[in-house]
């Protein structure tokens, strides 16, 4: 079992988030490993369970783990960019790959989305609301907010290009370009705003105004980079 540290109250679950996805990247859970319980994580990072629920959640959509109905948490395989790749990915051309998936990734979601879905979009937004209350950008919440889309949209193609591309994001001109767009203090309300008119859209099953709102934040995160 990996050394888990006490967390302090400071976002708790991305803490969390972070010491479990590390011991998952260094092996010190295997694939098929079954994580602890809800109850166990509880006691070794010295918190309630809603923190360790978060988490865990947050494990799922970014494809770490599998939660099995009555069995547990396991640690799934994950598919390895390496970092030449990774560096060699021109930020211009993610920009233009979301630009020309994500607003039909959320058009589909609108239309497929099932009620668990439309929870974990709801639990991501009042996150996102916390968070932007807090003049606090994270990239995990952002992440998540995506992530969950392309799972709500029920092709599971789009989930896989959509990791890649997040994975691609982990590149270092990748951080020139959140300083200038939505980690910047004067767009973070305006980048709650954008994600909560897309989730609001997917949530009501308007495929046609989550498609278009979608694109408009696309455009909006190119604009704001390049200005």
């Amino acid at each position: 079992m990996p050394p888990f540290s006490p967390v302090t109250n400071n976002k708790l679950y991305i803490q969390i988030y972070n010491q479990i996805k590390d011991a998952i990247v260094n092996g010190s859970f295997k694939v098929g490993d079954k994580l602890p319980s809800e109850k166990e994580f509880c006691e070794m990072f010295g918190v309630s369970r809603v923190p360790v629920r978060e988490a865990l959640s947050a494990l799922e959509l970014n494809g770490l783990v599998e939660s099995v109905h009555g069995a547990g948490v396991f640690v799934k395989e994950v598919s390895v960019l390496t970092n030449d790749w990774i560096e060699e990915t021109d930020p211009q051309d993610i920009i233009q790959v979301r630009k020309l998936m994500e607003p039909e990734v959320a058009r589909c979601a609108a239309l497929h989305i099932s009620e668990a879905e439309k929870q974990r979009l709801r639990e991501i937004i009042e996150r996102f609301r916390q968070e932007a209350e807090g003049n606090i950008y994270s990239e995990i919440t952002d992440r998540d907010f995506h992530m969950s889309i392309a799972r709500a949209s029920g092709n599971h193609m789009y989930m896989v290009m959509c990791e890649m591309i997040w994975k691609a994001m982990k590149q270092r001109m990748w951080s020139l370009i959140l300083s200038r767009t939505v980690t910047a203090e004067e767009n973070r309300k305006q980048h709650y705003k954008e994600h909560m008119e897309i989730a609001q859209a997917i949530l009501t099953g308007n495929a046609e105004l989550a498609y278009n709102y979608m694109k408009a934040h696309m455009e909006d995160l190119e604009r704001r980079y390049w200005s």
